[in-house]
Protein backbone atom coordinates (compact mmCIF):
# COMPACT_ATOMS: atom_id res chain seq x y z
CA UNK A 1 0.00 0.00 0.00
CA UNK A 2 2.86 2.05 0.93
CA UNK A 3 4.31 2.03 -2.43
CA UNK A 4 1.19 2.50 -4.48
CA UNK A 5 0.73 5.39 -2.77
CA UNK A 6 3.86 7.16 -3.22
CA UNK A 7 4.47 6.43 -6.82
CA UNK A 8 1.08 7.60 -7.20
CA UNK A 9 1.77 10.96 -5.24
CA UNK A 10 4.95 11.41 -6.85
CA UNK A 11 4.01 11.36 -10.63
CA UNK A 12 1.09 13.77 -10.22
CA UNK A 13 2.73 16.40 -8.07
CA UNK A 14 5.80 16.13 -10.57
CA UNK A 15 3.45 17.02 -13.44
CA UNK A 16 1.48 19.94 -11.16
CA UNK A 17 4.54 21.28 -9.82
CA UNK A 18 4.83 24.69 -12.55
CA UNK A 19 1.27 24.65 -12.21
CA UNK A 20 1.82 25.07 -8.45
CA UNK A 21 4.18 27.37 -8.43
CA UNK A 22 2.70 30.06 -10.87
CA UNK A 23 -0.57 29.60 -8.72
CA UNK A 24 1.11 31.15 -5.84
CA UNK A 25 3.29 33.57 -8.01
CA UNK A 26 3.13 37.31 -7.85
CA UNK A 27 2.86 37.54 -10.88
CA UNK A 28 -0.04 36.51 -13.33
CA UNK A 29 -0.44 33.45 -15.39
CA UNK A 30 1.40 33.87 -19.26
CA UNK A 31 -1.18 34.20 -21.73
CA UNK A 32 0.13 31.53 -24.06
CA UNK A 33 1.64 28.77 -21.87
CA UNK A 34 3.47 25.78 -22.89
CA UNK A 35 0.81 22.82 -24.52
CA UNK A 36 2.23 20.63 -21.73
CA UNK A 37 2.00 23.27 -18.55
CA UNK A 38 -0.69 22.86 -16.42
CA UNK A 39 -2.82 26.79 -16.42
CA UNK A 40 -5.62 28.02 -14.03
CA UNK A 41 -7.79 27.49 -17.00
CA UNK A 42 -6.89 23.93 -18.06
CA UNK A 43 -6.34 22.23 -14.98
CA UNK A 44 -9.52 21.86 -13.08
CA UNK A 45 -11.21 19.31 -14.81
CA UNK A 46 -11.19 16.29 -12.34
CA UNK A 47 -11.09 15.00 -8.76
CA UNK A 48 -7.87 13.53 -9.21
CA UNK A 49 -6.09 17.22 -10.52
CA UNK A 50 -7.77 18.61 -7.00
CA UNK A 51 -6.52 15.60 -4.86
CA UNK A 52 -3.08 16.17 -6.04
CA UNK A 53 -3.52 20.13 -5.77
CA UNK A 54 -4.39 19.50 -2.10
CA UNK A 55 -1.54 17.24 -1.52
CA UNK A 56 0.76 20.65 -1.92
CA UNK A 57 -0.24 21.88 1.90
CA UNK A 58 0.99 18.60 3.32
CA UNK A 59 4.01 20.61 2.87
CA UNK A 60 2.95 22.73 5.32
CA UNK A 61 3.59 20.33 8.59
CA UNK A 62 7.27 20.65 9.94
CA UNK A 63 7.48 17.51 11.29
CA UNK A 64 10.89 16.68 11.71
CA UNK A 65 12.26 19.04 9.38
CA UNK A 66 12.35 18.46 5.23
CA UNK A 67 15.44 17.03 4.29
CA UNK A 68 18.65 18.69 5.84
CA UNK A 69 16.55 21.54 7.21
CA UNK A 70 16.13 22.05 11.00
CA UNK A 71 12.55 23.57 10.60
CA UNK A 72 10.85 21.49 12.92
CA UNK A 73 8.54 20.54 15.21
CA UNK A 74 10.67 18.32 17.41
CA UNK A 75 13.68 18.72 19.08
CA UNK A 76 15.44 21.12 17.03
CA UNK A 77 15.26 25.21 17.55
CA UNK A 78 14.82 28.35 15.60
CA UNK A 79 16.52 31.45 17.00
CA UNK A 80 14.60 33.23 14.04
CA UNK A 81 11.70 33.03 14.79
CA UNK A 82 12.57 32.86 18.82
CA UNK A 83 11.63 29.21 19.00
CA UNK A 84 12.77 27.86 22.07
CA UNK A 85 11.55 25.96 25.13
CA UNK A 86 12.45 24.80 28.75
CA UNK A 87 12.90 21.29 28.32
CA UNK A 88 15.68 21.37 25.69
CA UNK A 89 19.36 23.47 26.08
CA UNK A 90 20.26 24.22 22.41
CA UNK A 91 23.91 22.87 21.60
CA UNK A 92 24.59 26.38 21.68
CA UNK A 93 23.29 29.30 23.32
CA UNK A 94 20.11 30.59 22.18
CA UNK A 95 18.59 33.47 22.57
CA UNK A 96 15.96 36.04 21.51
CA UNK A 97 16.05 38.39 18.64
CA UNK A 98 16.69 41.84 19.57
CA UNK A 99 15.69 43.91 16.37
CA UNK A 100 13.16 43.25 14.05
CA UNK A 101 13.89 41.20 10.84
CA UNK A 102 13.60 42.58 7.20
CA UNK A 103 11.42 39.28 5.83
CA UNK A 104 10.42 36.39 7.75
CA UNK A 105 10.16 32.99 5.92
CA UNK A 106 6.86 31.59 7.48
CA UNK A 107 5.12 35.02 6.69
CA UNK A 108 5.37 34.44 3.49
CA UNK A 109 5.19 30.52 3.74
CA UNK A 110 1.89 30.44 5.35
CA UNK A 111 0.22 33.86 3.36
CA UNK A 112 1.41 31.57 -0.05
CA UNK A 113 -0.64 28.74 1.09
CA UNK A 114 -3.60 30.57 2.13
CA UNK A 115 -3.54 32.34 -1.17
CA UNK A 116 -3.51 28.29 -2.63
CA UNK A 117 -6.51 27.21 -0.16
CA UNK A 118 -8.53 30.10 -1.54
CA UNK A 119 -7.90 29.48 -5.07
CA UNK A 120 -9.07 25.71 -4.43
CA UNK A 121 -12.34 27.19 -2.56
CA UNK A 122 -12.90 29.26 -5.84
CA UNK A 123 -12.35 26.09 -8.63
CA UNK A 124 -13.38 22.99 -6.97
CA UNK A 125 -17.08 23.62 -6.83
CA UNK A 126 -16.83 23.86 -10.64
CA UNK A 127 -14.74 20.64 -10.87
CA UNK A 128 -16.55 18.19 -12.59
CA UNK A 129 -17.04 15.09 -9.21
CA UNK A 130 -19.10 13.66 -7.15
CA UNK A 131 -20.57 16.30 -4.88
CA UNK A 132 -19.58 13.99 -1.71
CA UNK A 133 -15.92 14.50 -2.77
CA UNK A 134 -16.10 17.98 -3.63
CA UNK A 135 -17.65 18.79 -0.44
CA UNK A 136 -14.85 16.86 1.03
CA UNK A 137 -11.71 18.82 -0.78
CA UNK A 138 -13.81 22.38 0.07
CA UNK A 139 -13.33 21.23 3.43
CA UNK A 140 -9.57 20.47 3.05
CA UNK A 141 -9.07 24.07 1.71
CA UNK A 142 -10.90 25.30 4.92
CA UNK A 143 -8.78 22.85 7.56
CA UNK A 144 -4.84 24.07 5.63
CA UNK A 145 -6.43 27.89 5.70
CA UNK A 146 -7.57 27.69 9.18
CA UNK A 147 -4.44 25.78 10.35
CA UNK A 148 -2.06 28.53 8.70
CA UNK A 149 -3.82 31.83 9.78
CA UNK A 150 -4.22 30.01 13.71
CA UNK A 151 0.00 29.65 13.21
CA UNK A 152 0.13 32.85 12.13
CA UNK A 153 -1.87 34.37 14.62
CA UNK A 154 0.15 32.81 17.32
CA UNK A 155 2.96 33.53 16.13
CA UNK A 156 2.34 37.23 14.71
CA UNK A 157 -0.81 38.65 16.22
CA UNK A 158 -2.51 41.22 14.69
CA UNK A 159 -2.49 40.18 10.73
CA UNK A 160 -3.91 41.31 7.81
CA UNK A 161 -7.10 38.08 6.79
CA UNK A 162 -8.69 37.59 3.42
CA UNK A 163 -11.10 34.94 2.76
CA UNK A 164 -10.89 35.59 -1.19
CA UNK A 165 -8.47 34.52 -4.28
CA UNK A 166 -7.36 37.95 -5.18
CA UNK A 167 -5.31 39.16 -8.52
CA UNK A 168 -2.42 40.78 -7.22
CA UNK A 169 -3.62 44.28 -8.48
CA UNK A 170 -6.40 43.94 -6.82
CA UNK A 171 -6.54 46.95 -4.19
CA UNK A 172 -8.25 44.31 -1.48
CA UNK A 173 -4.75 42.45 -1.40
CA UNK A 174 -3.58 45.46 1.44
CA UNK A 175 -6.15 44.84 4.09
CA UNK A 176 -5.36 46.62 7.47
CA UNK A 177 -4.65 43.79 10.33
CA UNK A 178 -7.35 42.15 11.83
CA UNK A 179 -6.99 41.52 15.45
CA UNK A 180 -5.77 37.81 16.72
CA UNK A 181 -9.14 37.44 18.51
CA UNK A 182 -11.30 38.04 15.12
CA UNK A 183 -8.79 35.99 13.13
CA UNK A 184 -8.49 32.88 15.56
CA UNK A 185 -12.66 33.24 15.21
CA UNK A 186 -12.15 33.00 11.39
CA UNK A 187 -9.96 29.98 12.09
CA UNK A 188 -13.26 28.32 14.26
CA UNK A 189 -15.61 29.22 11.94
CA UNK A 190 -13.64 27.52 8.86
CA UNK A 191 -13.30 24.38 11.18
CA UNK A 192 -16.67 24.10 12.33
CA UNK A 193 -18.03 24.58 8.34
CA UNK A 194 -14.97 21.78 7.60
CA UNK A 195 -15.84 18.88 9.80
CA UNK A 196 -19.50 18.27 8.04
CA UNK A 197 -18.27 18.00 4.87
CA UNK A 198 -14.92 16.30 5.43
CA UNK A 199 -15.05 12.38 4.77
CA UNK A 200 -14.89 10.21 7.99
CA UNK A 201 -11.51 8.36 7.20
CA UNK A 202 -9.50 9.47 3.88
CA UNK A 203 -6.04 7.38 3.06
CA UNK A 204 -5.95 6.28 6.50
CA UNK A 205 -4.08 8.64 8.72
CA UNK A 206 -2.02 10.26 6.04
CA UNK A 207 -4.50 13.01 4.88
CA UNK A 208 -6.89 15.41 6.54
CA UNK A 209 -10.31 13.53 7.63
CA UNK A 210 -13.23 14.58 9.48
CA UNK A 211 -11.26 13.71 12.90
CA UNK A 212 -8.29 15.68 12.08
CA UNK A 213 -10.22 18.87 11.65
CA UNK A 214 -11.77 18.13 15.47
CA UNK A 215 -8.34 17.11 16.38
CA UNK A 216 -6.98 20.95 15.06
CA UNK A 217 -10.43 22.51 16.63
CA UNK A 218 -9.24 21.20 20.23
CA UNK A 219 -6.50 22.58 19.85
CA UNK A 220 -7.03 25.97 17.99
CA UNK A 221 -10.21 26.48 20.76
CA UNK A 222 -7.96 25.14 24.01
CA UNK A 223 -5.42 27.17 22.86
CA UNK A 224 -7.66 30.57 22.54
CA UNK A 225 -9.58 29.50 25.56
CA UNK A 226 -6.45 29.62 27.76
CA UNK A 227 -4.88 32.40 25.96
CA UNK A 228 -7.88 34.92 26.86
CA UNK A 229 -7.53 34.09 30.55
CA UNK A 230 -3.83 34.28 30.81
CA UNK A 231 -2.87 36.90 28.37
CA UNK A 232 -5.98 38.96 28.32
CA UNK A 233 -7.88 38.79 31.57
CA UNK A 234 -11.15 37.79 29.96
CA UNK A 235 -13.14 34.80 29.72
CA UNK A 236 -12.33 31.79 27.12
CA UNK A 237 -14.96 29.33 28.46
CA UNK A 238 -16.98 29.87 25.24
CA UNK A 239 -13.60 27.86 23.79
CA UNK A 240 -13.39 25.52 26.53
CA UNK A 241 -16.31 24.26 25.66
CA UNK A 242 -15.67 23.78 22.33
CA UNK A 243 -12.38 22.05 22.57
CA UNK A 244 -13.81 19.84 25.17
CA UNK A 245 -16.85 19.15 23.04
CA UNK A 246 -14.25 18.93 20.00
CA UNK A 247 -12.24 16.78 21.78
CA UNK A 248 -15.14 14.14 22.88
CA UNK A 249 -15.79 13.80 18.96
CA UNK A 250 -12.34 12.20 18.47
CA UNK A 251 -12.51 10.07 21.67
CA UNK A 252 -15.99 8.59 20.92
CA UNK A 253 -14.09 7.47 17.98
CA UNK A 254 -13.26 3.46 18.74
CA UNK A 255 -10.86 3.62 15.55
CA UNK A 256 -8.30 5.44 17.89
CA UNK A 257 -6.58 4.03 20.44
CA UNK A 258 -3.29 4.61 22.46
CA UNK A 259 -0.51 2.51 21.46
CA UNK A 260 1.28 0.01 24.29
CA UNK A 261 4.53 1.77 23.93
CA UNK A 262 5.26 5.43 23.97
CA UNK A 263 8.42 5.64 22.59
CA UNK A 264 6.87 4.32 19.27
CA UNK A 265 5.18 7.55 18.43
CA UNK A 266 8.60 8.83 18.24
CA UNK A 267 10.99 6.50 16.68
CA UNK A 268 8.70 4.47 14.01
CA UNK A 269 9.74 4.39 10.35
CA UNK A 270 6.15 3.74 9.55
CA UNK A 271 3.36 5.40 11.00
CA UNK A 272 1.17 4.51 8.53
CA UNK A 273 -2.42 3.56 9.81
CA UNK A 274 -1.42 3.64 13.79
CA UNK A 275 -4.26 4.06 15.19
CA UNK A 276 -3.00 6.60 17.79
CA UNK A 277 -1.55 8.74 15.09
CA UNK A 278 -4.85 10.78 14.29
CA UNK A 279 -2.41 12.54 11.16
CA UNK A 280 1.54 11.30 10.32
CA UNK A 281 3.90 13.25 8.21
CA UNK A 282 5.72 10.35 6.21
CA UNK A 283 9.32 10.30 5.12
CA UNK A 284 9.95 7.78 2.69
CA UNK A 285 13.04 7.09 0.92
CA UNK A 286 14.38 8.71 -2.21
CA UNK A 287 11.69 11.17 -1.82
CA UNK A 288 11.83 12.80 1.50
CA UNK A 289 13.78 12.59 4.29
CA UNK A 290 14.44 14.44 8.00
CA UNK A 291 17.44 14.75 9.57
CA UNK A 292 17.09 14.24 13.25
CA UNK A 293 18.28 10.93 13.84
CA UNK A 294 21.54 12.56 12.34
CA UNK A 295 22.33 14.50 14.90
CA UNK A 296 21.10 12.72 17.93
CA UNK A 297 22.58 9.67 16.67
CA UNK A 298 26.18 11.07 15.66
CA UNK A 299 29.23 12.51 16.97
CA UNK A 300 26.91 16.00 16.82
CA UNK A 301 26.61 17.46 20.14
CA UNK A 302 22.77 16.78 21.59
CA UNK A 303 20.62 19.34 22.33
CA UNK A 304 20.39 18.83 26.32
CA UNK A 305 17.52 18.12 28.99
CA UNK A 306 17.71 20.93 31.24
CA UNK A 307 17.58 20.65 35.05
CA UNK A 308 14.13 22.45 34.76
CA UNK A 309 13.21 19.68 32.96
CA UNK A 310 14.89 16.62 34.31
CA UNK A 311 12.95 17.88 38.01
CA UNK A 312 9.24 17.68 36.61
CA UNK A 313 9.41 13.49 35.90
CA UNK A 314 7.21 12.47 38.80
CA UNK A 315 8.10 9.14 40.22
CA UNK A 316 6.20 6.08 39.62
CA UNK A 317 3.48 6.85 42.86
CA UNK A 318 2.76 9.85 41.16
CA UNK A 319 4.08 12.45 43.44
CA UNK A 320 6.34 15.09 42.77
CA UNK A 321 9.91 15.08 43.69
CA UNK A 322 10.37 17.79 45.99
CA UNK A 323 7.11 16.50 47.59
CA UNK A 324 7.60 16.42 51.69
CA UNK A 325 7.89 12.18 52.54
CA UNK A 326 8.47 11.30 48.81
CA UNK A 327 10.22 8.08 49.97
CA UNK A 328 10.59 7.05 46.07
CA UNK A 329 12.72 9.79 44.92
CA UNK A 330 16.39 8.69 46.11
CA UNK A 331 18.08 12.25 44.91
CA UNK A 332 20.18 13.11 41.90
CA UNK A 333 23.71 12.02 43.44
CA UNK A 334 24.34 9.22 40.74
CA UNK A 335 22.61 8.54 37.64
CA UNK A 336 20.97 5.43 39.01
CA UNK A 337 19.40 7.46 41.48
CA UNK A 338 18.34 9.97 39.49
CA UNK A 339 16.17 7.59 37.43
CA UNK A 340 15.17 5.03 39.67
CA UNK A 341 11.50 5.27 40.82
CA UNK A 342 10.89 7.89 37.82
CA UNK A 343 7.98 8.29 35.03
CA UNK A 344 8.84 5.40 32.27
CA UNK A 345 8.65 8.09 29.90
CA UNK A 346 12.30 9.32 31.18
CA UNK A 347 14.26 6.60 30.78
CA UNK A 348 12.87 5.68 27.24
CA UNK A 349 13.71 9.13 26.31
CA UNK A 350 17.20 9.18 27.75
CA UNK A 351 20.03 7.26 28.52
CA UNK A 352 20.15 5.39 31.75
CA UNK A 353 23.47 4.04 31.47
CA UNK A 354 25.19 6.74 32.08
CA UNK A 355 25.72 10.54 31.44
CA UNK A 356 27.73 11.92 28.27
CA UNK A 357 30.43 15.00 27.58
CA UNK A 358 32.91 16.51 25.65
CA UNK A 359 35.55 14.79 28.21
CA UNK A 360 33.78 11.57 28.39
CA UNK A 361 31.44 10.45 25.26
CA UNK A 362 29.07 7.65 25.36
CA UNK A 363 28.77 5.03 23.16
CA UNK A 364 30.35 8.23 20.89
CA UNK A 365 27.43 10.39 21.70
CA UNK A 366 28.02 13.55 23.88
CA UNK A 367 25.38 16.27 25.30
CA UNK A 368 25.34 19.57 25.69
CA UNK A 369 23.89 18.76 29.48
CA UNK A 370 25.00 15.49 30.03
CA UNK A 371 22.01 13.70 29.39
CA UNK A 372 22.14 11.68 26.00
CA UNK A 373 18.96 11.46 24.30
CA UNK A 374 17.57 8.18 22.66
CA UNK A 375 14.05 8.81 21.74
CA UNK A 376 15.00 8.77 17.82
CA UNK A 377 17.04 5.66 17.81
CA UNK A 378 15.18 3.02 15.76
CA UNK A 379 17.39 0.24 15.90
CA UNK A 380 16.01 -0.88 12.51
CA UNK A 381 17.46 2.30 10.86
CA UNK A 382 21.14 1.98 10.03
CA UNK A 383 24.20 3.45 8.14
CA UNK A 384 23.16 6.14 6.07
CA UNK A 385 19.76 6.32 6.65
CA UNK A 386 20.76 7.20 10.17
CA UNK A 387 23.77 9.07 9.85
CA UNK A 388 23.39 11.41 6.89
CA UNK A 389 21.62 14.56 7.27
CA UNK A 390 18.69 14.25 5.24
CA UNK A 391 18.44 10.88 4.70
CA UNK A 392 16.53 9.98 8.41
CA UNK A 393 12.99 8.07 7.45
CA UNK A 394 11.24 7.56 11.08
CA UNK A 395 7.88 9.37 10.52
CA UNK A 396 7.03 12.16 12.38
CA UNK A 397 3.59 12.35 14.09
CA UNK A 398 1.17 15.58 13.70
CA UNK A 399 -2.33 15.27 15.87
CA UNK A 400 -2.09 12.00 18.04
CA UNK A 401 -4.98 10.89 20.40
CA UNK A 402 -2.78 11.36 23.57
CA UNK A 403 -2.99 15.34 22.77
CA UNK A 404 -6.42 14.89 22.21
CA UNK A 405 -7.07 13.09 25.56
CA UNK A 406 -4.75 15.98 27.41
CA UNK A 407 -6.53 18.76 25.69
CA UNK A 408 -9.75 17.20 26.76
CA UNK A 409 -8.32 17.57 30.65
CA UNK A 410 -7.13 20.63 30.72
CA UNK A 411 -10.49 22.36 28.84
CA UNK A 412 -12.44 20.80 31.57
CA UNK A 413 -9.86 21.80 34.09
CA UNK A 414 -9.72 25.12 33.40
CA UNK A 415 -13.58 25.37 32.49
CA UNK A 416 -13.59 24.24 36.56
CA UNK A 417 -15.91 21.23 35.95
CA UNK A 418 -13.50 18.46 35.78
CA UNK A 419 -14.50 15.08 37.58
CA UNK A 420 -13.04 12.00 38.10
CA UNK A 421 -15.02 10.51 35.38
CA UNK A 422 -12.99 13.15 33.27
CA UNK A 423 -9.63 11.92 34.16
CA UNK A 424 -10.13 8.42 33.52
CA UNK A 425 -12.06 9.51 29.86
CA UNK A 426 -8.30 11.62 29.17
CA UNK A 427 -5.19 12.00 30.89
CA UNK A 428 -5.28 8.43 33.36
CA UNK A 429 -5.51 6.32 30.23
CA UNK A 430 -1.92 8.75 29.23
CA UNK A 431 -0.77 7.87 33.07
CA UNK A 432 -1.42 4.31 33.10
CA UNK A 433 0.18 3.22 30.05
CA UNK A 434 3.39 5.73 30.99
CA UNK A 435 3.14 3.61 33.64
CA UNK A 436 2.58 5.64 36.24
CA UNK A 437 -0.32 6.25 39.06
CA UNK A 438 -3.37 8.02 38.01
CA UNK A 439 -4.54 11.21 39.26
CA UNK A 440 -8.01 11.74 41.21
CA UNK A 441 -9.42 15.06 41.83
CA UNK A 442 -11.79 16.94 43.72
CA UNK A 443 -12.25 19.73 41.10
CA UNK A 444 -9.46 21.86 42.70
CA UNK A 445 -6.68 19.39 44.32
CA UNK A 446 -4.98 16.59 42.34
CA UNK A 447 -3.88 13.39 44.43
CA UNK A 448 -2.26 9.71 43.64
CA UNK A 449 -2.40 6.72 45.08
CA UNK A 450 -4.52 8.53 47.74
CA UNK A 451 -1.88 10.98 48.67
CA UNK A 452 -2.66 14.44 47.70
CA UNK A 453 -0.37 16.17 45.71
CA UNK A 454 1.72 19.43 47.28
CA UNK A 455 4.22 20.36 44.61
CA UNK A 456 6.89 22.72 46.30
CA UNK A 457 7.33 24.08 42.34
CA UNK A 458 3.81 25.23 42.01
CA UNK A 459 3.97 27.81 44.84
CA UNK A 460 7.45 29.38 44.14
CA UNK A 461 8.70 33.15 42.98
CA UNK A 462 8.70 31.70 39.70
CA UNK A 463 4.94 30.89 39.31
CA UNK A 464 3.86 34.02 41.44
CA UNK A 465 4.56 36.58 38.38
CA UNK A 466 2.27 35.14 36.03
CA UNK A 467 -0.02 33.60 38.37
CA UNK A 468 -0.31 30.35 40.69
CA UNK A 469 -2.60 27.84 38.94
CA UNK A 470 -4.64 24.98 41.47
CA UNK A 471 -2.78 21.81 41.64
CA UNK A 472 -5.24 19.64 39.13
CA UNK A 473 -4.31 22.19 36.39
CA UNK A 474 -0.66 22.32 37.44
CA UNK A 475 -0.54 18.15 37.05
CA UNK A 476 -2.23 18.77 33.87
CA UNK A 477 0.29 20.93 32.37
CA UNK A 478 2.81 18.79 34.07
CA UNK A 479 1.43 15.58 32.04
CA UNK A 480 1.82 17.73 28.62
CA UNK A 481 5.14 18.70 29.21
CA UNK A 482 6.19 15.13 30.02
CA UNK A 483 4.42 12.78 27.33
CA UNK A 484 5.58 15.61 24.59
CA UNK A 485 8.97 16.02 25.99
CA UNK A 486 10.65 16.89 22.77
CA UNK A 487 7.85 18.47 20.78
CA UNK A 488 9.52 22.01 20.86
CA UNK A 489 6.59 24.04 18.90
CA UNK A 490 4.24 22.59 21.27
CA UNK A 491 6.27 23.52 24.53
CA UNK A 492 6.85 26.54 23.26
CA UNK A 493 3.04 27.51 22.35
CA UNK A 494 1.79 26.06 25.16
CA UNK A 495 4.29 28.37 27.65
CA UNK A 496 2.95 31.74 25.62
CA UNK A 497 -0.77 31.03 26.00
CA UNK A 498 0.02 29.95 29.62
CA UNK A 499 1.96 33.19 30.02
CA UNK A 500 4.98 31.36 31.57
CA UNK A 501 7.49 33.20 29.33
CA UNK A 502 9.30 33.86 32.08
CA UNK A 503 10.35 30.22 31.95
CA UNK A 504 13.05 30.87 29.45
CA UNK A 505 14.46 33.56 31.34
CA UNK A 506 18.11 32.65 32.65
CA UNK A 507 17.73 34.97 35.68
CA UNK A 508 14.01 34.20 36.34
CA UNK A 509 14.69 30.68 35.92
CA UNK A 510 18.33 29.60 36.40
CA UNK A 511 17.69 26.26 36.22
CA UNK A 512 16.82 26.44 32.42
CA UNK A 513 20.21 26.51 31.47
CA UNK A 514 21.78 23.91 33.69
CA UNK A 515 22.04 19.90 32.97
CA UNK A 516 22.64 16.80 34.60
CA UNK A 517 24.18 16.53 38.02
CA UNK A 518 27.81 15.02 37.72
CA UNK A 519 29.53 15.08 41.28
CA UNK A 520 32.61 13.33 39.17
CA UNK A 521 32.78 16.78 37.68
CA UNK A 522 33.02 19.13 40.82
CA UNK A 523 36.55 20.21 41.22
CA UNK A 524 38.42 19.15 37.97
CA UNK A 525 39.80 20.52 34.70
CA UNK A 526 36.79 19.10 32.90
CA UNK A 527 36.17 21.35 29.69
CA UNK A 528 32.07 20.22 31.04
CA UNK A 529 31.83 22.94 33.56
CA UNK A 530 29.62 22.30 37.19
CA UNK A 531 28.23 24.97 39.42
CA UNK A 532 29.13 23.99 43.13
CA UNK A 533 26.13 21.74 43.68
CA UNK A 534 27.57 19.50 40.50
CA UNK A 535 25.08 20.67 37.90
CA UNK A 536 26.13 20.99 34.67
CA UNK A 537 26.94 24.80 33.15
CA UNK A 538 26.27 23.89 29.19
CA UNK A 539 27.44 27.49 27.82
CA UNK A 540 30.05 30.09 28.64
CA UNK A 541 30.22 32.11 31.75
CA UNK A 542 28.22 35.22 31.71
CA UNK A 543 26.11 34.44 29.01
CA UNK A 544 21.84 35.26 29.68
CA UNK A 545 18.79 34.94 28.00
CA UNK A 546 15.83 37.83 29.01
CA UNK A 547 12.67 37.21 27.98
CA UNK A 548 10.92 40.63 27.68
CA UNK A 549 7.26 40.97 28.19
CA UNK A 550 4.85 41.41 26.02
CA UNK A 551 7.66 41.94 23.47
CA UNK A 552 9.04 38.64 23.29
CA UNK A 553 5.12 36.70 23.32
CA UNK A 554 4.70 37.60 19.69
CA UNK A 555 7.54 37.71 16.95
CA UNK A 556 7.91 41.09 15.04
CA UNK A 557 5.90 41.55 11.19
CA UNK A 558 8.73 41.85 9.27
CA UNK A 559 9.61 45.61 7.91
CA UNK A 560 9.32 44.94 4.86
CA UNK A 561 6.01 43.91 4.84
CA UNK A 562 5.32 46.95 7.01
CA UNK A 563 6.53 49.02 3.91
CA UNK A 564 5.01 47.12 1.51
CA UNK A 565 1.52 47.97 2.77
CA UNK A 566 1.99 51.66 3.31
CA UNK A 567 3.12 52.04 -0.21
CA UNK A 568 -0.54 51.20 -0.67
CA UNK A 569 -1.46 53.30 1.87
CA UNK A 570 -2.21 51.00 4.44
CA UNK A 571 -0.71 50.70 7.90
CA UNK A 572 0.14 47.52 9.42
CA UNK A 573 0.91 48.34 12.98
CA UNK A 574 4.82 46.51 14.58
CA UNK A 575 4.23 44.41 17.84
CA UNK A 576 4.85 45.80 21.02
CA UNK A 577 8.23 46.20 22.21
CA UNK A 578 9.64 45.78 18.51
Amino acid sequence: MRKLITNSRIKLSVALLTFASLTVSCSDFLDTPPEDVFTDDNFWTSENNVKTYSWLNYNTFNGYGNNAGTTADFYFHATSTGLMDDNLAMNVFTNFATAANATSSNWNEYYTLIRRCNLMLVRVPNVPMDQTKKNHYIGVAKFFRAHTYFRLAQQFGDVPYTAEYLAQSDPNVYKPALSRAEVVDNVIKDLEEAIPMLLNVDDSNITVNKYTAYALLSRVCLSEGTYRKYNGGQNGNTYLQKAKDASLAVMNNSFYKLNADWKALYNSVELLGNTEVILTKRYIKGVLGNSVQAYTNTSTVQNGLTKFAAESYVTTNGLPIKQAGNAQYLGDNTIANTFANRDPRFAKAFSTADYAYSDKPYNGLTSITGYVFQLYNNPATSGTEVTTIGQNQIDAPVFTLSEVYLNYAEACAELGTINNNDLNLSINKVRTRAGIAVLTTDGTNASANGVQIDDPQRTTALEQKAGIVNPIIWEIRRERRIEFMSWTTMRKEDLMRWKKGDYLDTNANPDVVLGARIMALIGTNSKTKVDANGYVIPYAAGVSRLFVSPKNYLSAIPTNDINLYAAEGVELKQNPGW
